[in-house]
């Protein structure tokens, strides 16, 4: 219900103390609905209603704007306070009025930080795709939980992940049946995944997070969305109530980052969480961000486009994983692979700034031979 037709539900006699309260002069002979109508116009002008509120003190103002956010509850004189003025009508603030206070207040609790020291947090769906790398290349493995496990050791050296996240992504894709499980033997089941990587990015991304945290988890990535509009913006935890629980859960996911300053936490979709929610690409994945060294080495930003790795995978291997995954390129795996040369190359030239020439020529020199065999 908008404020105009929640005032009509007031008396005359309560509608003519809040137009006093406000120094509105109606006209002689002035309708139940013209006043109804001229209060809720008031309302919507920021600068009085600022001008109005100016007089209930900081805390109240506080206490009003967090009912509006979280609907955090006031106490009994704030409430008959805020009816006296025609701001809640019976207990209740219209959604109008609702919208715009949370609006006009949305910079109390949306900041930019000059400088933040940003950690590594990879996410999960990261951690995945690099698993299922290794399961493409080895096809399968024999793993077993005992402490002293060759293969999950090389598995952990490999993918450069502790031994307890190395099982909990594993048991991860057996049970979305990208990887099959014969009492200790673990195998890429390659239909499934041949299938999964041909579904756009959209689908795999929410069908994936839905399962990891549920409807709760993904409301509180849309609620941190709806106060986040641009990627450095960080939203004060004070206007996402009750959710400790998916606090965590997204946190551990890499789907957000945390933030700290003055007593207070804040929180910012990484850009998995901005694509999930905001159901577009996050402007880092728009950015030429990966690095080329003249080492034959590429270097990709762990917070970057996951679904790029599956077009450097065929001529890469990975040999660091922190803040950029760090891959050598190996041509000698497809130099007989005209069509995953080509693609590989095409991707380098999209997505980095900047090749350097000993690469360009080795990767252009390779392409060409091939052509002259076919």
């Amino acid at each position: 219900m908008n404020h105009r037709e929640a005032l009509l539900q007031l008396g005359e006699e309560h509608l003519e103390d809040i137009l006093n309260k406000l120094k509105i002069e109606p006209f002689k002979g002035a309708t139940k609905s013209w006043i109804a109508k001229d209060i809720a116009a008031f309302y919507q002008d920021s600068k009085k209603f600022h001008r109005v509120i100016q007089s209930f003190g900081e805390q109240t103002i506080n206490d009003l704007l967090l009912f509006a956010h979280i609907q955090k509850p006031i106490n009994n004189e704030q409430a008959e306070l805020f009816n006296d003025y025609g701001i809640l009508v019976e207990g209740e603030l219209p959604d109008d009025l609702k919208d715009s206070l949370i609006q006009w207040s949305r910079s109390m609790f949306v900041k930019t930080f000059s400088s933040i020291s940003e950690g590594t947090n990879q996410s999960f769906f990261l951690k995945c795709v690099l698993l299922l790398n290794y399961f493409e290349r080895e096809q399968n493995v024999k793993l077993t939980q005992g402490k002293n496990d060759r293969n999950v050791r090389l598995l952990t050296e490999e993918l450069l992940m502790d031994k307890e996240t190395v099982w909990k992504v594993i048991n991860t894709l057996v049970n979305y049946g990208l990887i099959q499980k014969t009492k200790n033997l673990y195998e890429l089941n390659v239909y499934a995944y041949t299938k999964w990587k041909k579904q756009t990015m959209d689908k795999v991304l929410k069908r994936f997070y839905e399962k990891q945290v549920g409807s709760r988890g993904i409301l509180f990535l849309q609620k941190i969305s709806k106060y986040q509009q641009t990627p450095d913006e960080w939203v004060d935890m004070t206007v996402i109530s009750d959710t400790a629980m998916e606090f965590d859960q997204t946190r551990q996911l890499g789907l957000i980052q945390v933030h700290r300053e003055s007593g207070k936490t804040y929180v910012q979709l990484m850009p998995e969480g901005w694509y999930l929610t905001k159901e577009q690409v996050h402007p880092l994945w728009n950015q030429e961000a990966l690095l080329v060294s003249a080492s034959f080495e590429i270097f990709v930003p762990y917070n970057y486009d996951p679904f790029i790795l599956f077009e450097l995978f065929p001529v890469c291997r990975m040999k660091d994983s922190h803040y950029f995954l760090v891959f050598d390129i190996e041509l000698d795996q497809v130099k007989k692979n005209k069509r995953v040369l080509q693609e590989f190359y095409y991707t380098l030239t999209g997505w980095s700034s900047v090749i350097p020439d000993v690469v360009n020529y080795e990767l252009k020199t390779t392409i060409d031979k091939l052509k002259e065999e076919v």
